[in-house]
């Protein structure tokens, strides 16, 4: 006789979790699933032969989530899988849904799948897709061919791998999509079936460091935009802000730190936390305006590591195509690291980790001789490191 299965499924909230009022009203967080005392099983289960037990993290929105909350979801994984469970099912709004994938999938390092759903409609809702979207993944944690793959995203029958998850509609029940491979496999009815498998494992992040362990809070890392006739007014803000001074860069009137904004005469006064890396949500290949180069430079002198992401949907960042001012030659010269295929919000989330990574670690070596880049200080990621683990991400 096959001895049951088990899973645990994790609760941090989203539309999955939320209802309607009435048809055709808003939508909020319900009630919460029935959860039983800790390790107990649930009475319900969406897969029947397969023992589920439900455990509540937080019930909000999903662009309220932290990284706090994603750590108590994997300490919760963890004990999970220790207690025996086949398998682990997140279930999460859709908004930062890719976004917690994206860092699960640089900590999780079972055998176990854990696997993350969601719905695009309220529980209540005519056509409610979180049913669905549940049995899929609480299928795909038990499943065979799952394991070994790490963590996983289920939405709307497919599955995806949790680093290359992307949400590619916000109104869509087929609101999730892979770039640029395409889903890993579907669920077929009572079966998990795989389309490919990749050929090389989720770079690892905090490697060796305990679920408990690991910082409650990663290093503040803004994402600043770009775009027509952009001036420098935010680097100008972040530069003051570490130190680094103004750098009276000027695209034109109006432009760079001569003319700041009404009311910004205190640079981000009293940050909560001080400003440890940027990403820039760049055009094209990875293209700034060339008056930003001024406080980009700047900020990489000062110890600020700077990763230069596209806001192109597909394509990614080059390397070498372009080497005007501005350009990602021009970028790379003067320190900065090009995202490859992750979106800015990916790239936040790795050079987030890069940087609690390399804090937890010994001091970084100097630099090369003759590099034109600074020495990272000590607890930061050399420049040889960074561009190694975004290589990862990159078509060239």
């Amino acid at each position: 006789m096959t001895a049951q299965r088990r899973v645990t499924i994790i609760a941090l909230g989203g539309t999955i979790a939320m209802e309607q009022a009435a048809p055709g009203e808003h939508a909020a967080p319900g009630t919460p699933a029935p959860v039983g005392p800790a390790g107990s099983p649930a009475a319900d289960s969406p897969v029947p032969g397969v023992e589920v037990t439900r455990v509540q993290v937080a019930n909000v929105g999903s662009p309220s989530l932290r990284f706090e909350h994603v750590r108590a979801a994997l300490i919760a994984a963890d004990e999970a899988v220790e207690a025996g469970a086949d398998g682990v099912v997140l279930t999460h709004g859709t908004d930062t849904l890719e976004e917690t994938a994206f860092l699960l999938s640089r900590l999780w390092t079972r055998e176990e799948p854990l696997v993350i759903t969601g719905a695009m409609r309220p529980a209540n809702a005519a056509g409610a897709d979180g049913p669905a979207n549940l049995r899929d993944a609480v299928l795909t944690a038990t499943a065979e061919s799952a394991r070994g793959l790490g963590v996983l995203a289920v939405f709307d029958s497919h599955l995806h791998l949790g680093d290359r998850v992307t949400k590619t509609s916000s109104r869509s029940v087929t609101a999730f999509d892979s770039v640029p491979s395409g889903p890993i496999g579907v669920v077929h009815a009572d079966d998990v079936r795989l389309v490919y498998r990749p050929t090389d494992a989720p770079l690892r992040l905090l490697a060796g460091t305990a679920a408990r362990d690991l910082p409650e809070v990663l290093p503040s890392v803004p994402i600043i935009g770009t775009g027509l006739g952009d001036d420098t007014t935010m680097l100008d803000l972040i530069a003051a802000s570490v130190g680094a001074g103004p750098t009276g860069a000027d695209d034109g009137p109006g432009a760079g730190s001569a003319q700041p904004m009404a009311g910004a005469a205190q640079p981000l006064a009293g940050p909560a936390r001080p400003v440890a890396g940027v990403v820039i949500n760049a055009a094209g290949m990875g293209h700034v305006p060339a008056g930003h180069m001024d406080p980009i430079r700047s900020l990489i002198s000062a110890g600020v590591p700077v990763v230069v992401s596209t806001r192109i949907p597909e394509g990614g960042t080059s390397t070498y195509h372009y080497a005007y001012p501005g350009s990602e030659v021009d970028l790379m010269d003067a320190g900065a690291v090009m995202a490859g295929a992750l979106s800015a919000h990916k790239a936040r989330l790795l050079l987030q980790m890069l940087l609690a990574d390399a804090a937890q670690g010994p001091s970084a070596p100097a630099a090369p001789a003759g590099s034109a880049a600074p020495a990272a200080p000590a607890g930061l990621p050399t420049l040889a490191d960074l561009r190694a683990a975004f290589d990862v991400f990159s078509y060239e």
